[in-house]
């Protein structure tokens, strides 16, 4: 065996020719316990060594987490998740820990993950990672899954677990910029008069000309709608209904429908009703009570339900949607198409950004540009004409 060098602490050969060392390091109950370092040069071993000992020195030395990533993940979902994030949000969770990282890098310790592994794994995901074999997850899923291992990482280091986070320089795929539908001013007056006397006609109205997403209309319960004669007339913005993944596996059925508080903070708002939208809403409060009363059927409280009274399913919704525009020989562009058309009439008529974007529900004025700057260039254009005089 080799002897210690002066300074070295214990450092010794072994049988196999590789060199050792050990630094005494204080545990919990006071008293002292080996930590061993190994290498295959006494320099290796005694940089190691002096590595460890100077962050004993300074306070930074963290013990190896022998925890796996999945273990903690799962540990992390229901400690800190389960009474602070949107019933969605911990359902997506779960899907994101058993069914994508529990298979993939589930298994490495916290302590051994590091930044090349995971922009690896994220790499290999966004070529295959969908669960039903047909490719890669979308930018947005692989963002999705990425903000919510960042934040469990950044849990395990304020815990003293790990020294850094590991997800902290990551390459995301670019998202590309949706494609947005919208109706023409000529076609928004064609679906006008399309749904005159149709089911879903004042529905339909409401989004056309409050710019609100579908769970967030068809969450709308009368107790948030203010109607006033005298004066200006709102609604409020507090919920929504979702159809999303039923958590209970062994449950008959694998989605449920669910009120929600909304997408984000900036989501809860106040938006004002135009005199003619709010005299309608009042007319169809009084015909949907006379249904429900013929009918025999139960007041749930909300604003737009189904034709039995309960929820109106978001699918059922969209589907009826879509018969309609079918029916009417108008082009579809989905119900969210609806807040575009909003947001383009909007702007189109003078409507400022920020009064936009508080409406819409937008957390910046920069965001909602970025979404409708196809508008922004079409204002430009034409405000750019009156330039022309002066060529002549």
């Amino acid at each position: 065996m080799g002897r210690n060098a002066n300074g070295e602490g214990s450092i010794i050969k072994d049988k196999r020719g590789f060199w050792r060392g050990a630094v005494s390091l204080p545990s919990n109950d006071g008293k002292y316990k080996k930590k061993y370092v190994y290498g295959k040069t006494r320099k290796e071993v005694a940089d190691k060594m002096n590595e460890l000992i100077n962050q004993l020195r300074t306070n930074t030395y963290i013990e190896p987490c022998k925890v796996t990533l999945y273990e903690w993940l799962c540990t992390w979902l229901d400690t800190y998740c389960k009474n602070e994030v949107r019933m969605t949000t911990y359902i997506n969770y779960e899907t994101y820990i058993h069914k994508h990282i529990k298979e993939g890098i589930g298994g490495y310790r916290l302590c051994d993950l590091n930044t090349i592994l995971i922009q690896q794994y994220y790499n290999e995901k966004s070529k295959n990672g969908r669960l039903d074999g047909k490719g890669g997850l979308s930018p947005k899923t692989l963002k999705n899954i990425h903000d919510m291992l960042h934040r469990a990482l950044e849990k395990a280091v304020h815990l003293e677990m790990i020294p850094k986070n590991p997800s902290a320089h990551i390459t995301l795929p670019k998202r590309q910029k949706p494609n947005i539908r919208y109706y023409t001013a000529e076609e928004q007056k064609q679906l006008q008069e399309a749904i005159k006397g149709e089911k879903l006609e004042m529905a339909v109205l409401m989004l056309l000309y409050t710019g609100l997403r579908q769970g967030e209309l068809l969450g709308l319960p009368w107790s948030n709608v203010h109607i006033n004669h005298n004066g200006n007339s709102y609604i409020i913005i507090t919920q929504a209904l979702v159809r999303t993944r039923n958590p209970d596996t062994n449950a008959p059925l694998r989605t449920l429908l669910l009120i929600t508080p909304p997408k984000t903070q900036h989501s809860i708002r106040t938006i004002p009703l135009l005199p003619k939208i709010a005299e309608r809403l009042e007319e169809y409060r009084r015909i949907q009570a006379e249904y429900l009363a013929e009918n025999h059927l139960p007041d749930i409280g909300l604003v737009f339900t189904a034709t039995n009274g309960k929820e109106y399913d978001p699918r059922d919704f969209q589907r009826d949607f879509n018969n309609l525009l079918k029916r009417h020989n108008i082009r579809e562009i989905g119900v969210h198409g609806l807040r575009h058309s909003f947001a383009t009439r909007s702007l189109q008529n003078g409507m400022s950004v920020k009064t936009l974007s508080t409406i819409l529900g937008h957390n910046s004025c920069a965001f909602t540009m970025d979404v409708y700057c196809h508008i922004d260039q079409d204002i430009a254009a034409a405000e750019l004409n009156c330039l022309n005089g002066l060529l002549e």
